[in-house]
């Protein structure tokens, strides 16, 4: 007899020791893909036609049906949220012991259980899953509809596989825990250089309004008296000397257009540059620049 997986097939013949050493060791994909495989080789080598894995919260009452197969069409499937305390789970759950009971319609308590009635479970084994930590999460159950003859070395083959499984569903968490921590340092890596473009971009800034200010400073002082001298000039200047009259007033202007721009330069408050002429230098847009803008 074969046990289908994905990708390969686990062989059971009339050997469980071997069936279980296969399984045991076999690289699955996915805790799901080992849990149907286990499932397989419950029914195969126990005869029992339902087989569920669960987690339970017992804060909440609650046991949610991580995986399932369910032969018998009683209706569990994946995601399944029940009451904890309507199912023999429980039991299992908060005493960490294994459970066997060929028919739970004649055991005293749970006969009573609502969802037993419900699913009408009859043949039941149980096994509670532990982490590595020690703690008891969920169980790894098998059933059935009908009475099914179990033994004590069934219960303990249903221990081993829920180890395993215990085991392979661990794994999983922690794969999943290493991606979700990968994606967080990517996500911290990228703010990290968000703001360490943001950290050179304001150096940058401020060298250029540094540089502007020192220029606008510089400039300004013997500017100042340039113009002063400029002014004189023109007092003195007579009146029928007509050609250097006008040589000092487009002087004076100059020297006063060079004393907008030293005062703009002190008004740059986000520096934006733009191609010098044709070449590949830049210089700084006063007008953009005072306005506000991108700097390149």
């Amino acid at each position: 007899m074969m046990v289908g997986t994905s990708t390969d097939t686990i062989r059971i013949g009339t050997d469980p020791v071997s069936a279980l050493s296969a399984v045991a060791t076999r690289a699955f994909g996915s805790a799901h893909e080992a849990a149907q495989a286990i499932f397989g080789l419950i029914h195969e080598l126990l005869g029992l036609r339902i087989c569920v894995l669960t987690r339970s919260d017992l804060a909440a009452n609650t046991l949610t049906v991580l995986d399932a197969s369910d032969r018998a069409g009683v209706g569990l499937v994946s995601g399944m949220v029940v009451p904890a305390d309507e199912m023999p789970c429980d039991y299992v759950l908060r005493s960490a012991t294994a459970l066997r009971h060929h028919d739970l319609s004649d055991h005293p308590v749970f006969s009573r259980l609502p969802m037993c009635a419900q699913l009408g479970v009859c043949s039941y084994l149980g096994v509670p899953l532990r982490g590595s930590d020690g703690m008891v999460w969920g169980t790894l159950a098998a059933s059935d509809t009908e009475q099914r003859e179990t033994t004590e070395a069934h219960l303990q083959t249903l221990v081993i596989l829920g180890r395993l499984l215990a085991l392979e569903f661990e794994r999983e968490e922690q794969r999943a825990a290493l991606a979700e921590h990968a994606r967080m340092l990517e996500e911290r890596l990228a703010m990290v250089e968000v703001l360490e473009e943001e950290r050179l971009r304001a150096v940058r800034l401020q060298t250029v309004l540094e540089a502007a200010a020192t220029v606008s400073h510089e400039v300004n002082n013997p500017l100042t008296v340039l113009q002063l001298r400029l002014a004189r000039l023109m007092k003195r200047c007579c009146p029928e000397d007509a050609e250097t009259t006008d040589d000092l007033e487009v002087a004076f202007e100059a020297a006063n257009e060079i004393h907008q721009v030293t005062v703009s330069l002190r008004q740059v408050v986000h520096p934006v540059s733009t191609h010098y002429l044709s070449g590949k230098a830049r210089m700084l847009d006063l007008a953009a620049s005072i306005h506000g803008g991108d700097y390149q």
